[in-house]
């Protein structure tokens, strides 16, 4: 009775992780998305995953059973197990890829290397009913491991592996946002430590369940990202703008009587680029693009990781600052200028990407809300501007780009 129990609720995990991953299937399913191969990787990751948890609850179904249509059915469920387990952690490495890289090319030198272990896990596992080598049945229909099965094991550790110090390797070279980092990192660790836990102890149910986690973290990724940053240039965008300087707001007031907290002061920055139209009428639009990405880079370089980063429109970008003196947010703000010094357009060596920037301490006597409070930034950054066409700035005299 207590071996019937064990089963059953083996059986309604996988069944109850089935309905979750359906439930994020369908809480991700968009037509516009489709084009993208992030989108379209991470839905099969998720049919994969329940094609690989239905298998396992008839594993455990049919386990034993003495009938012969049961032995059919464990035989054909084992199989598909066996076949279908390193899908997911071959689709995540290439999803992986794809995440850090930003380019569907830089998937192709890869494709042969990663299918390599599952296309031999899959031979191996179709000779399994003849040789044993990954699992058998006995007499009493009852299945067992066989001696190569830890060989099945590697392949799906494999892909885990590889992924998780791809993406630890790329993100030396290349800026990948924080969240996404994370995300990535921690997908292959689950699955990995239920995967050790159910080796060692047989009957346990985890491995499968342990990846629903991981996608469910992956999911609230793609999500976050879709709502709160900018695509073009991996900042935050207007909405999560306006929410974050909205709380920093509510922070330094007292709920009654709206009272400023002088302890709880902020600092901010609007920074414009300077002649953006030039560089997309004489470098061409992807050159205007690549500026904007190089400003988000240039500028992040600067901030700590604390500090809030938003594209504001077009080519206007704010930054909120857990700052309360001048002198310190001065500090900043020469430091970027600085930066931007240091830097020239990759379609013009003759002219210097620049910004102009109005910066000030939230001051809740003047800014009693935060469109005013960005409008008073827009209008110092408007001030510096026109002090530089004044003066004669050479960033607003380009000439023709030497090269488009």
């Amino acid at each position: 009775m207590q071996g019937i129990l064990g089963v059953f609720l083996r059986i309604d995990l996988n069944l109850f992780a089935i309905l979750f991953t359906l439930i994020l299937a369908f809480g991700s399913k968009s037509r516009i998305d489709r084009q993208f191969l992030d989108y379209r990787l991470f839905m099969f990751m998720l049919m994969a995953t329940v094609l690989e948890l239905a298998a396992d609850a008839m594993m455990w179904a049919f386990d034993g059973s003495p009938t012969a249509g049961g032995r059919v059915v464990l035989w054909v469920s084992t199989v598909v197990y066996y076949l279908g387990h390193p899908i997911t952690p071959m689709l995540y490495v290439f999803y992986a890829i794809h995440q850090v890289t930003d380019d569907s090319r830089r998937l192709l030198p890869y494709r042969f290397l990663v299918i390599f272990p599952a296309a031999v896990s899959a031979l191996l596992t179709l000779s399994s009913p003849f040789t044993g080598f990954f699992f058998y049945l006995d007499t009493a229909n009852v299945y067992h491991h066989g001696p190569l099965f830890l060989v099945f094991a590697a392949a799906s550790y494999t892909y885990m592996v590889f992924a998780f110090f791809f993406v630890i390797a790329t993100s030396r070279r290349r800026a990948i946002d924080q969240r996404t980092l994370i995300a990535l990192l921690f997908f292959p660790l689950p699955p990995a430590v239920a995967g050790i836990l159910q080796m060692s102890f047989y009957g346990l149910i985890l491995i499968w369940p342990a990846m629903v986690f991981s996608l469910l973290v992956i999911f609230i990724n793609i999500q976050q990202r879709k709502l709160s940053s900018d695509y073009l240039t991996g900042a935050f965008n207007r909405r999560r703008l306006d929410e974050y300087a909205e709380a920093r707001v509510r922070e330094i007031r007292d709920d009654h009587g709206g009272q400023a907290r002088r302890g709880k002061r902020f600092a901010g920055f609007l920074a414009d680029v300077d002649d953006f139209k030039w560089i997309n009428d004489h470098c061409g639009h992807a050159a205007g693009d690549e500026a904007l990405v190089a400003t988000v880079r240039l500028i992040k370089s600067c901030l700590r990781t604390d500090d809030f980063l938003a594209r504001y429109a077009g080519d206007e970008f704010v930054g909120i600052l857990p700052l309360s003196a001048e002198a310190e947010l001065e500090q900043v703000v020469g430091r970027i200028r600085a930066r931007f010094d240091e830097y020239t357009l990759p379609h013009d060596a003759h002219h210097r990407l620049s910004l102009s920037i109005g910066a000030a301490v939230f001051d809740p006597d003047v800014d009693t809300d935060v469109d005013k409070y960005i409008a008073r930034l827009d209008a110092l950054m408007y001030a510096e501007k026109e002090a530089k066409r004044a003066a004669g700035s050479e960033v607003f005299k380009r000439g023709p780009a030497l090269s488009t």
